[in-house]
């Protein structure tokens, strides 16, 4: 029983990541995002290169040029050239 309730809690962690959203910055400079889940805003910093994940439950991101978008936790957001795409 013990291995069995193991296994599922660690099907629940996986789980959890594999619903989170994560940008990716593609542009040779960091870039900051305002992640808002609920009533807490988050300013992320993404550096060069980096891929980073977040919004696991839904939340609203406002990107560097003001644009607000609505995810729901497993969308991928490239940024190149300043601009994001959300896939």
């Amino acid at each position: 029983m013990k291995k069995f309730a193991v296994a599922i809690l660690m099907s629940a962690i996986s789980a959890g990541s594999a619903f989170a959203a994560s940008v990716t910055n593609g542009d040779a400079s960091a870039q900051t995002i305002v992640v808002t889940e609920g009533s807490s805003k988050t300013e992320l910093q993404v550096g060069a290169g980096e891929t980073v994940e977040f919004c696991s439950n839904g939340c609203f991101v406002t990107f560097s040029n003001g644009d607000r978008e609505a995810l729901t936790g497993g969308e991928t957001v490239e940024i190149k050239g300043g601009k994001a795409t959300i896939k």
